[in-house]
């Protein structure tokens, strides 16, 4: 609980966006191993689909931090690979 704390005091004083996250994200694995051990001490392994969506909701988390708080372009881009791009555009196959 102590290296929680002083995680969130990292990401409370942290200057970039990245420092932020990557604590966050410490922080979200530190509480699902909390929950994975208290799991393991009460022998009550539904805690373990807990720590389980616990662990998703951090990755969501953080890739939701990364979409609104970093700038630049999230387009998916494949060379190549027409149709992917999102432009509306249309391939049509002449077999």
């Amino acid at each position: 609980m102590v290296l929680i704390l002083l995680v969130l005091l990292r990401a409370i004083i942290g200057p970039t966006v990245i420092d932020r996250l990557i604590s966050i994200n410490a922080i979200s694995s530190k509480v699902s191993v909390v929950i994975l051990l208290m799991a393991f001490a009460r022998g009550d392994y539904g805690f373990i689909d807990v720590a389980f969506v616990f662990m998703l909701c951090g990755f969501v988390g953080g890739l939701w931090i990364l979409r609104v708080l970093t700038p630049g372009d999230w387009q998916l881009r494949l060379p190549g690979l027409g149709g992917f791009e999102g432009d509306g555009e249309e391939v049509v196959s002449h077999d």
